[in-house]
């Protein structure tokens, strides 16, 4: 049984803490340093937590996400579909699932994201 999935290459594997996420390459318009008011996906995205020292901002335009370190993997991967109950998660950017290195891995979207707002 097929299940019609898309296959996605080009992606930006993500640590933050003892957890992950990816992002699609192509979404990526820029890394730089975090500043001090940037988006953190640490602790569930927790307002108030704190990233370290050598994280490093994903850009997308005016969207940006802050994480501890980033791996590019470019091997095609199945993208796997978001099940019904999490499709709200991080305010309906997580876009699916795809497996590397033996784990699982969600996928946002950045320009789902909401834009920073300045502060």
């Amino acid at each position: 049984m097929t299940t019609g999935a898309e296959g996605i290459e080009g992606l930006v594997l993500c640590r933050v803490g003892a957890d992950r996420l990816a992002v699609r390459a192509h979404e990526v318009t820029a890394f730089e340093v975090p500043g001090p008011h940037a988006r953190y996906a640490g602790a569930g995205f927790t307002p108030g937590a704190v990233a370290p020292a050598d994280a490093r901002l994903l850009r997308h335009h005016d969207t940006g996400l802050v994480v501890d370190s980033v791996e590019v993997h470019s091997e095609r991967l199945q993208l796997l579909e978001v099940p019904v109950v999490l499709r709200a998660a991080w305010g309906g950017a997580l876009s699916g699932f795809v497996e590397a290195g033996g784990l699982l891995w969600p996928v946002l979207c950045l320009e789902r994201l909401a834009p920073e707002v300045a502060t």
